[in-house]
């Protein structure tokens, strides 16, 4: 009877195993990034010195429909993620970011989605620079990507004439786009980074 019992845990035990190797039991999908940026512009045009942005959805209470939701407070890992994106691009952010427009926050108040990642993870994080010229937007500086999507990125357009951009009239971010047409710059350069995981892009000047 013992024997008996001992076969069949151990059968149970072994098909316990291979409906895991083979895919039956898979671990939860980790939470989509809520996409943020800064935008730099020259307000000798009328542009904002600085617009901080968090892409949140279009009905999200704080988006209030807004193609770019101009955050007012930096929320988790998103402080210290954007001072490593920026230090990698030679921006020194920490001055700009530490009180704009108030103290960053150790909360995560988005549980629908991942904060971006913290500095642990980011230290293995591949950083590849690629020309200026070859930015897929005017301006874009810096983007930080998981599994080739959009976490963090930064646009400076600052320098740039609106010809260059493609514009006519000055807008108050620097640039005349939609969220989905930012949104399609941005994954036009996660290319050159590795497929899964982390991975940034700078576009040197």
């Amino acid at each position: 009877m013992t024997r008996l019992w001992l076969r069949a845990a151990t059968g149970f035990l072994s098909l316990l195993a291979l409906s895991s190797s083979s895919g039956w039991s898979q671990p939860p999908a980790r939470k989509p990034y809520l996409p943020i940026g800064l935008f730099f512009g020259q307000i000798e045009e009328g542009a904002r010195i600085l617009t901080p942005v968090r892409l949140l959805p279009f009905d999200h209470p704080e988006a209030l429909g807004h193609q770019f939701p101009t955050l007012l407070q930096l929320h988790g890992a998103e402080f210290q993620a954007l001072l490593w994106l920026g230090a990698h691009a030679g921006m020194r952010l920490w001055a700009t970011l530490q009180r704009y427009p108030t103290e960053p926050s150790s909360t995560w108040p988005y549980p629908g989605y991942s904060p971006p990642p913290d500095t642990v993870q980011l230290r293995t994080a591949p950083v590849i620079h690629r020309r200026g010229i070859d930015a897929p937007l005017a301006g874009l500086r810096a983007v930080l990507y998981g599994n080739r999507r959009p976490i963090l990125f930064i646009v400076d357009t600052r320098g740039l004439t609106l010809a260059a951009r493609g514009m006519q009239s000055p807008t108050t971010m620097g640039l005349d786009l939609t969220r989905a047409k930012l949104l399609e710059a941005l994954t036009l350069g996660a290319g050159v980074v590795p497929e899964a995981g982390l991975g940034a892009v700078i576009f040197d000047r």
